[in-house]
């Protein structure tokens, strides 16, 4: 089975980042992305990984330099002796479901706030349409005298 492969601008979809972010992370971190024949760069799934990991390490304060220490573990296979690559990416798997299910709960509360909105300006429609009704009777009282 043939590994899925991501153009730059898909990246850049996947990860709501702009393409030079990306490049600055690769550089600075030293992160080994794969170039086609061509020499552009293409990204694996397991590089979208290592750059949703970066990126929620620095919303969660950590500076590019302490992330970048971090690289080897990003890319190295871990060994069976040491657990802090597992643990590692543990860490990194729930701050991203983290991530992934605050960013639902905010479209569920639009969600919900639209269908509020949608309540109150049905409401408001039939309140003055009431009103105009009322008015018309009143209007008409009037008239037949």
């Amino acid at each position: 089975m043939q590994e899925a492969i991501y153009s730059v601008s898909e990246a850049v979809k996947i990860l709501e980042l702009q393409s030079y972010v990306l490049r600055y992370w690769e550089e600075e971190m030293k992160l080994p992305i794969n170039r086609n024949e061509l020499g552009h760069r293409y990204y694996t799934r397991g590089d979208i990984q290592v750059f949703l990991s970066i990126k929620e390490l620095k919303k969660k304060g950590y500076s590019l330099r302490e992330i970048g220490k971090l690289a080897s573990l990003f890319y190295d296979k871990p060994q069976k002796e040491s657990k802090i690559p597992v643990e590692f990416m543990e860490i990194i798997s729930r701050l991203v479901k983290a991530q992934l299910k605050e960013k639902k709960s905010g479209e569920d509360r639009y969600k919900k706030l639209d269908e509020r909105i949608r309540t109150y300006q049905q409401s408001r429609r039939e309140v003055a349409a009431a009103l105009e009704k009322k008015n018309s009777q009143k209007k008409g009282i009037f008239q037949k005298k």
